[in-house]
């Protein structure tokens, strides 16, 4: 299918460097403003932690072995190339692109979006995920049995319905960036322009609409959905529909992850390089009934099983994410008509890809003999066990009424009354340990909000478990524990 040059000025018409907060250094142009979001990004202390969050392994002492960070600029990498392979596609079909500014804010934004699409993600990785989940699901459980024979609170009632039973890192990674960061009185978190908070919404649906959008999980949390309505209106995009840049964003990732969880499994000896070789070898010479024989010389130029297996990991590894990028950018362009009117496509096809066998192959084989590994598999059992002890400490602070959590917050109730005098000695020192522009935020929600309170409070008990590096929460849990004292 040939693009036309309306549907080319519609993709680059969605880099625009508006911001919901005007900022007050007023960005000189485009190109600045995408840098400019490219700095908040890198400079800011969620993106500094995920350099002690695991990616598979947690608590790896092996630096060699990837972190959410190393892995988070491998996929901005991978992001990048595939932006500019785009760029290149379109540059072939002689029509007019725009001037040198727009495309390379373009792929300055794309870049950004991959170095953000982890920045949510809680300790030990998706099983802290599901720990949440599970907590929170059990909690409200709890508060409707409570109050089954009573009339609820408009808290409780309200609480019941709290989005956090589906918690996931892609949320909360959108509230960290829309509202935690930054200064502690700036209701704008990082003040993003507008193209790279819609570039990093995986899931454009919240509890309510999952559902109905056809998703299994959702990408926004019921109060930031404004934000991210606000960023669609600025840039006339259709809401609950997935971004164009976003599609790149989540391909890249895909290429990346199971390629690189090959190389550390292979780093801490769970596979050797020439057993892994091996496997694949045999896959593309050898294909069982069930598996369709891969044509490898499109991708690795070899015709034979030894010249095959005589190459590097790091080979085998490149020239996958070579002639998948490629395969991608082109699809995209192929595509183009429907992402600019916000249709999912699958970008690499197992079906009709040699490249996605490979790429699916290699997902599949790290599921059965990297995720399951005893060496990930006990350390996330107690990495679960860690993340719903701290929830259980902190549930004190969520079952508190609202005048004494206040108390907490302010030092005294409405009648002067210490935290000391309300025996709340316990609760106080669980409450000093919430990071300062955590509760700021928490105090700007409810200002906004009151009605809903109970929810921000758990979101703030959320916020600072789930932001926790992996030896962090572990400290944490043990001291609450009296496991250790420091």
């Amino acid at each position: 299918m040939s693009i036309t040059q309306e549907q080319v000025n519609t993709f680059f018409s969605y880099i625009k460097p508006d911001r919901l907060k005007y900022p007050e250094r007023k960005d000189g142009s485009l190109l600045e403003a995408a840098e400019s979001d490219r700095g908040r990004v890198i400079n800011s202390a969620a993106f500094r932690r995920l350099q002690q969050k695991a990616q598979v392994f947690p608590l790896e002492p092996n630096a060699s072995v990837r972190s959410r960070l190393t892995h988070s600029f491998e996929v901005s990498q991978i992001g990048r190339y595939i932006a500019q392979s785009i760029i290149k596609e379109f540059e072939a079909s002689s029509l007019t692109l725009p001037d040198y500014e727009h495309k390379i804010a373009f792929v300055s934004t794309v870049e950004t979006a991959c170095l953000l699409h982890d920045i949510g993600n809680p300790p030990f990785g998706h099983l802290g995920e599901a720990a949440i989940q599970e907590w929170f699901t059990n909690l409200t459980r709890d508060f409707d049995k409570k109050t089954d024979n009573i009339p609820s609170s408009d808290e409780i009632r309200n609480f019941i319905k709290t989005d956090l039973v589906k918690f996931d890192g892609n949320p909360q990674g959108f509230r960290i960036v829309r509202l935690l960061s930054n200064s502690q009185y700036d209701k704008y978190g990082l003040n993003l322009t507008n193209s790279l908070l819609l570039s990093i919404v995986k899931y454009p649906c919240t509890l309510s609409t999952m559902e109905k959008n056809g998703y299994s999980k959702i990408g926004l949390f019921d109060k930031c959905y404004e934000t991210y309505k606000q960023a669609c209106d600025s840039l006339e995009w259709y809401e609950g529909k997935p971004f164009p840049y976003m599609q790149i964003m989540d391909v890249a990732d895909e290429i990346a992850y199971s390629m690189s969880d090959l190389e550390d499994a292979i780093e801490k000896n769970i596979i050797s390089e020439k057993a892994l070789l091996k496997v694949f070898s045999d896959y593309c010479f050898k294909p069982k009934s069930n598996e369709s024989s891969i044509d490898i010389t499109t991708i690795f130029k070899s015709k034979t099983e030894d010249n095959f297996s005589d190459q590097s990991f790091i080979e085998f590894k490149t020239s996958i994410i070579h002639n998948a990028v490629k395969e991608v950018a082109h699809n995209y362009v192929i595509h183009l008509a429907e992402i600019i009117q916000g249709e999912p496509v699958k970008l690499l096809n197992a079906s009709s890809s040699e490249v996605a066998k490979l790429l699916k192959k290699v997902k599949d084989y790290a599921i059965s003999n990297i995720y399951s590994h005893e060496s990930a598999e006990k350390i996330e059992l107690a990495g679960r066990n860690i993340i719903q002890g701290l929830l259980r400490h902190y549930e004190i602070l969520l079952r508190l009424p609202y005048n004494k959590f206040k108390a907490l917050l302010d030092g005294k109730d409405e009648n002067g009354a210490t935290p000391r005098k309300l025996a709340l000695d316990f609760e106080l020192r669980l409450f000093h340990r919430l990071p300062k522009t955590h509760i700021d935020k928490y105090r700007i929600s409810v200002t906004h909000n009151q009605e809903n309170e109970l929810i921000y409070r758990a979101h703030l008990i959320v916020d600072y478990i789930s932001g926790m590096t992996d030896d962090f929460a572990l400290e944490m849990y043990q001291l609450l524990e009296g496991i250790r004292i420091q």
